[in-house]
């Protein structure tokens, strides 16, 4: 298995409350991991953790290593905003900039790592048609992105973290607020891109987990209960745990 990120014995506190109890995943390159759990597992959690977003709350203190291109992301040497490049994130609710046009969202990153002008429209328009909104979007891309449906701009902010070329990509419930032909057009995605990006998706839907990932990691409680090929995990559960959850009968 070719590793692309991996979280080491890792665990995060929020003030004196342990929520993740050393988790050690690797996450297979080019593929669609999904993290399933009930509410208050952890997933969100350990989402947050590949990508040093929870260096912005003060209570929060990691342990144990998440490393990535070879490197902890936590030595004190790394540099927190190349590392959120390099691993992007999508939230659970769309959220475009609000004072921006479609254009502008996405030509957001671009810009910042000083692409000229000619690129920045060149990368927009790639980034917008990896995400599947460009027919949507090429004759309004003046107008502001929250003009556009909720799966509209939900893709909208899938095309703006692919504009910064990353090498993975985190999705926290990334459908959970769109209708089922938006939900069935992210997951139809999902499977596209991985042939460039690898993908982490927490989801809440087990038929999601089934339907578009390869690998699932069943959280509970801050512990990695279960983790492997998904068709494996779903049809031969080995911890009674997992079973009990993809059952229906806890969770």
């Amino acid at each position: 298995m070719n590793t692309i990120i991996e979280s080491r014995d890792l665990k995060v506190r929020f003030g004196s409350k342990e929520v993740l109890h050393g988790i050690t995943l690797a996450v297979p390159a080019n593929e669609v991991t999904a993290v399933i759990g009930p509410s208050g597992c952890g997933k969100s959690t350990f989402l947050r953790a590949l990508n040093l977003m929870h260096d912005l709350t003060p209570t929060a203190r990691i342990e144990g290593k998440v490393v990535f291109g070879g490197k902890d992301i936590y030595a004190p040497d790394v540099d927190p905003v190349d590392i959120r490049r390099r691993i992007g994130m999508v939230f659970q609710k769309p959220n475009p900039f609000p004072t921006m046009s479609i254009f502008e969202n996405v030509a957001f990153g671009p810009r910042l790592l000083g692409l000229s002008r000619s690129d920045v429209r060149e990368r927009v328009e790639e980034s917008l048609k990896r995400a599947v909104i460009w027919d949507e979007t090429k004759d309004r891309l003046k107008s502001p992105a929250t003009d556009l449906s909720g799966g509209q701009q939900q893709r909208v902010c899938i095309a703006r973290a692919l504009a910064v070329k990353p090498d993975v990509l985190l999705l926290d419930e990334p459908t959970s607020a769109l209708d089922p032909i938006a939900t069935a057009k992210i997951e139809d995605l999902l499977d596209e891109l991985k042939k460039d990006v690898t993908m982490i998706i927490v989801t809440h839907n087990m038929q999601q987990a089934a339907r578009a990932s390869d690998n699932t990691a069943y959280f509970l409680n801050g512990d990695l209960v279960e983790y492997g090929p998904t068709q494996k995990l779903f049809e031969n559960p080995k911890d009674e745990r997992t079973e009990a959850y993809i059952t229906g009968r806890f969770g």
